[in-house]
């Protein structure tokens, strides 16, 4: 009876667990519906931190049959949006995975980034855009926030260091150019005044 009684606790205990991980990675994704048609959009590796490689998390199911939907990477698109800036990217299936899509995208940064998807789902028609926020997908973080024990400089850091590197070198060319001027100069004034004095009577 204690065994039974173990096993179930046991039970429970798990199905919680995967009750609870399941809940976390949704809240990682934004939801909407297209017609017959539940979409999941969302990025892959939740944070998401500036510079690191992720990818588009897509997933379309069938409500009505909850069935996952393959073989959508020929009939949809995606681009990612970040202010003004937009980029098309090369939508693929995830590896095993139904109903999954990925394409790869590295951040570069700060703040929220909006996927674009359009085109046809089985001939139902599709234009969605989703954005970061606390009801869809996480916005892009610096990864400095996190780091330990050791904050890796962020990119606006490196940035600003190439920049006074650069800036360093043209001085330092400068500098250099300059000498080499003065010195050619200094030679010729040296040869010039050393020919007049040969050339002076004794």
């Amino acid at each position: 009876m204690k065994r039974h009684t173990l096993l179930s606790l046991i039970g429970v205990i798990l199905t919680m667990a995967l009750a609870f991980g399941l809940s976390t990675i949704a809240l990682a994704h934004g939801q909407t519906q297209v017609g017959d048609y539940a979409l999941e959009i969302g990025f892959h590796n939740e944070p998401v931190y500036q510079g690191d490689p992720n990818s588009l998390d897509l997933f379309v199911t069938n409500s009505k049959t909850n069935e996952k939907v393959n073989g959508l990477e020929s009939t949809l698109q995606v681009e990612i949006i970040f202010g003004d800036s937009s980029k098309q990217l090369t939508l693929s299936p995830q590896d095993g995975v139904d109903g999954g899509y990925t394409a790869p995208i590295i951040p570069t940064e700060l703040g929220d980034y909006t996927w674009h998807i359009w085109g046809s789902i089985n001939g139902t028609p599709v234009n969605v855009q989703m954005t970061s926020s606390p009801t869809t997908f996480g916005s892009v973080e610096a990864k400095a926030d996190y780091a330990f024990p050791v904050a890796e400089p962020s990119l606006a850091d490196l940035q600003a260091q190439s920049a006074a590197a650069a800036s360093m070198a043209r001085v330092a060319l400068g500098v250099g150019i300059a000498g080499v001027i003065f010195g050619i100069l200094g030679l010729v004034a040296g040869l010039v005044m050393g020919r007049a004095a040969r050339q002076r009577p004794a």
